[in-house]
């Protein structure tokens, strides 16, 4: 991606078509939010959420924002404790801004929202189509009410609060 794509700013709607443009817009979004980041995705692949460059992006957002918070849901918090074991070490090291919970049922949709203003949002099929947009906080502001929806329903899990979190 380039530096057009500026969180609060940016706000063209574009698609991105393939693996790597998703995980370098999960990347930009990480990196640029200020105050939150929501994640919905089934199981948390490790090449988008593991990477050390993401997990940077989000010791940066801790750091930078006393009140900043992140939210994950995952439908097999066994496979994503696996897949993101980072995450799941910062979300030990700062459980009340790290909060990661497993939802009742997999959903085929998944979503990066930043500081409710930006969003990476990939309705899940064979491909790895996603819209992406820098500057829609009443798409974001959607995404978020229907992940809190989900959220309000997911009770943490025994698992994640057997590791602390």
């Amino acid at each position: 991606m380039d530096t057009e794509h500026i969180l609060g700013k940016s706000s063209t709607s574009f698609q991105v078509t393939d693996f790597a443009d998703c995980q370098l817009v999960i990347q930009e979004l990480a990196q640029q939010a200020g105050t939150s980041l929501y994640i919905f995705d089934i199981n948390l692949s490790a090449e988008l959420f593991n990477s050390a460059a993401f997990i940077e992006a989000l010791q940066q957002l801790l750091s930078s924002n006393s009140h900043s918070s992140i939210k994950v849901l995952v439908a097999d918090v066994d496979r994503s404790r696996r897949n993101t074991p980072q995450l799941f070490q910062l979300a030990r090291r700062s459980p009340s801004h790290v909060q990661i919970r497993q939802s009742n049922r997999a959903y085929h949709h998944a979503f990066v929202v930043a500081d409710a203003t930006g969003y990476l949002d990939h309705r899940m099929g064979a491909s790895h189509e996603a819209e992406v947009n820098f500057n829609h906080p009443a798409q974001a502001q959607s995404l978020i009410n229907f992940f809190d929806e989900v959220w309000e329903r997911s009770p943490v899990s025994p698992d994640t609060q057997a590791s602390g979190l």
